[in-house]
């Protein structure tokens, strides 16, 4: 939310190295918010993802054809958690959390813009600075170079 009226967030992570490999912002939730940020996501891995699994929750969004046709076209394979069990999108619920207590209310946006510029700020930050005891106290860009040194 900014002083403009809502605007909503999709992320593509990689549920491994925990990096932001592609997002979208949008004034609504809808199937190409999602295309969006998966077109990012598969521009950021250069293309080869075909078999990747993109794992989501059962919004419209995300069961929507065109988000289907964009997976297909991609090679991705979908995968939903079951309705009413939430364990299984745990990651991407701690991911949620994360942003919305470092960024997102610790601050207040008067536009759209300075509301979008804020949120690509954070997103660089995660993944080049900020630190994951998942992945050893790294971040996601430096644990890809450790995995890529050991290759």
């Amino acid at each position: 939310m900014c002083g403009e009226g809502d605007m909503f967030l999709c992320v593509i992570r990689d549920g491994h190295t925990r990096k932001v490999l592609g997002h979208s912002i949008s004034d609504r939730v809808s199937a190409e918010m999602v295309t969006d940020a998966i077109g990012d996501a598969v521009a950021a891995r250069g293309g080869r993802c075909r078999g990747t699994v993109l794992y989501s929750d059962r919004g419209g969004e995300f069961t929507a054809h065109l988000t289907a046709r964009a997976c297909f076209g991609h090679g991705l394979r979908r995968s939903m958690g079951e309705t009413g069990i939430c364990w299984d999108n745990s990651p991407a619920e701690s991911f949620w959390s994360t942003f919305k207590h470092e960024e997102y209310y610790r601050h207040v946006y008067a536009t759209k813009t300075e509301l979008v510029a804020a949120i690509d700020k954070w997103v660089t930050f995660y993944n080049s600075v900020r630190r994951h005891s998942a992945i050893g106290m790294l971040s996601p860009d430096a644990y890809e170079r450790s995995l890529a040194a050991v290759a």
